[in-house]
């Protein structure tokens, strides 16, 4: 029987959900080898995020990980996500489409940053940063990515092209964690991107694999 390949990465959402999104609107079957703090290894391979860095295994000391069935491995979760999404005909089907791909990513991306910035905000400050990150941030970027979606004239409503690419799942997987963390009301303002929202969401194996034992629970940020 053939080794699946794996994803390598805590048994959390994270860096590791696009690349779960992936994989799961692309049919591609795998396995996860979750990692944790002191945790025993699984069939003879490390578990324990401490030993698999001082192990040398991760090329940059962090995860996730993918590791292809013939022993590929590859870090940084855009750049997997990027790979995955050529393997799968999901990174555009041009040049530019690529191009206009990663700079969505890139966009995604930036937003992530300032979200961030709620998790590693001392307690205190972690009122002014919501408010802030809700009332002003977040709308400038909800008006971004509603552009992009209606500048795209190929059918589909998708950021690139006319089919859906690894782009979109990565914005939707953003806007499903603004709005689980009650960041998102002024998206309604936006109904371009709210259908857009709700377009991925409704996809039939998105759809199955929200509603699966192999997601892991929110985790949501810090108030």
């Amino acid at each position: 029987m053939a080794t699946l390949p794996t994803l390598i990465y805590f048994a959390a959402r994270g860096r590791g959900e696009v690349i779960r999104l992936v994989l799961a609107e692309a049919g591609v079957d795998y396995q996860e080898l979750h990692v944790g703090q002191g945790t025993a290894p699984v069939n003879g391979r490390l578990t324990d995020f401490a030993e698999l860095k001082a192990s040398g295994e991760l090329a940059f000391g962090a995860l996730p990980v993918w590791e292809d069935s013939d022993g590929f491995r590859l870090a940084q979760s855009n750049a997997v996500v990027n790979y995955l999404g050529r393997l799968t005909g999901m990174h555009g089907k041009t040049d530019r489409e690529q191009g206009l791909v990663e700079q969505a990513m890139g966009g995604v991306e930036d937003i992530r940053v300032e979200l961030r910035k709620i998790a590693v905000a001392l307690p205190g400050n972690r009122a002014g940063e919501r408010e802030r990150i809700a009332a002003s941030f977040l709308p400038l970027w909800f008006g971004y990515f509603q552009r992009l979606l209606e500048g795209n004239r190929a059918a589909g409503g998708f950021l690139v092209g006319d089919a859906i690419t690894v782009a979109d799942l990565t914005l939707w997987y953003t806007l499903e964690m603004i709005r689980d963390n009650k960041l998102g009301e002024t998206m309604a303002s936006y109904p371009v991107l709210a259908g857009f929202f709700e377009r991925i969401q409704k996809r039939p194996r998105i759809q199955d694999y929200l509603v699966s034992s192999r997601r892991p629970l929110f985790m949501p940020l810090p108030v």
